[in-house]
């Protein structure tokens, strides 16, 4: 199945749960909270291609797998812009924009395994400078409170989250580590990798507030997306070749924070949060123009960071 046709099947079934909640609102007790901030996120970004290889001509073989790895840095600086409106006492509707600050200082990493007889030799090995990188993250969801007891509560809910991160690498160094010749390289400045990768999920969540002091409150919330779909491009203009990924996956995130009030309508928030997805589907690639095949592709993608904002209670 197509990823990005099954989310958006998803999708428009969230926002139609959206609709016919809102005419239960009780607009008079509306409050909006908007909060700006700074987040540093750690984590890669890997994908694998190899096993079934099927090429246009209609020949099927298997190969290696992983044939080929390639590592993504995410070791980035994010500005954070969130937002939360209570519609209810028991509605409230969360969204939160993120967009990087920096480049990455690793590098990117590619290895390739070659030799069938022995699949776990590794042949060649090289690292690429990230030039630029631009990273968008939207997320919004819904969070319906159904149990409420003294200063703590229960949510459940559900959400969407789209992820977009946009690569480009200058060639460093290529050697091979297991001695076969001709893979000796130093890079010359050229731009010689491009990375497009596009995440869409619709998620699961459930949470818990608790107010540890009047001007404190703690949260936590776990989530789980079922449906996650990923569309990705690599460009290698070195060698005129294109490769262009579709896959299907799940993921899964955790987010817990401390809300700290240190005036009437201006709080502090600090807090954590983890993402891991996981996805699997085809690899279709072309040289010059002219479709080669396809090939097995796997990704995955852990994220952890942790944030601080300030924001303001209308």
């Amino acid at each position: 199945m197509n990823g990005t046709a099954g989310t958006s099947r998803w999708i428009g079934a969230g926002l139609a749960a959206l609709v016919l909640l809102v005419p239960k609102i009780t607009w008079a007790e509306q409050q909006f909270d908007l909060a700006l901030g700074v987040e540093y996120m750690g984590g890669t970004s890997t994908y694998a291609i190899g096993g079934k290889v099927i090429l246009t001509t209609g020949e099927q073989g298997q190969g290696i797998f992983p044939m080929s790895t390639l590592e993504w840095p995410l070791d980035i600086w994010l500005a954070r812009l969130e937002g939360g409106w209570n519609l209810s006492p028991a509605l409230r509707l969360n969204g939160v924009f993120k967009a990087n600050l920096n480049n990455p200082k690793e590098n990117i990493i590619d290895r390739d395994w070659m030799t069938p007889s022995r699949p776990w030799q590794l042949d060649v090995y090289s690292e690429s400078e990230v030039d630029s990188l631009a990273v968008r993250i939207a997320d919004v969801n819904l969070e319906w409170t159904f149990h409420q007891q003294d200063l703590w509560n229960l949510y459940s809910g559900f959400g969407y989250q789209y992820q977009q991160l946009e690569y480009d690498g200058i060639p460093l160094y290529q050697y091979s580590p297991s001695g076969l010749p001709g893979y000796q390289y130093r890079g010359s400045g050229e731009l010689g990798l491009t990375y497009d990768l596009s995440v869409s999920m619709l998620y699961l969540l459930i949470g818990s507030d608790y107010q540890l002091t009047p001007q404190l409150r703690l949260t936590g919330s776990l989530a789980y997306a079922p449906w996650v779909g990923a569309d990705d491009t690599t460009r290698l203009p070195l060698r005129n070749k294109v490769s262009d990924g579709d896959m299907d996956g799940y993921a899964y995130m955790a987010d817990i924070s401390g809300i700290y009030y240190f005036l009437p309508k201006w709080f502090f928030e600090a807090g954590f949060q983890y993402t891991y997805i996981s996805t699997d589907g085809t690899q279709q690639q072309s040289l010059a123009g002219r479709p080669l095949g396809t090939l097995e592709m796997e990704a995955e993608t852990k994220q952890s960071s942790g944030y601080l904002t300030v924001g303001y209670t209308f």
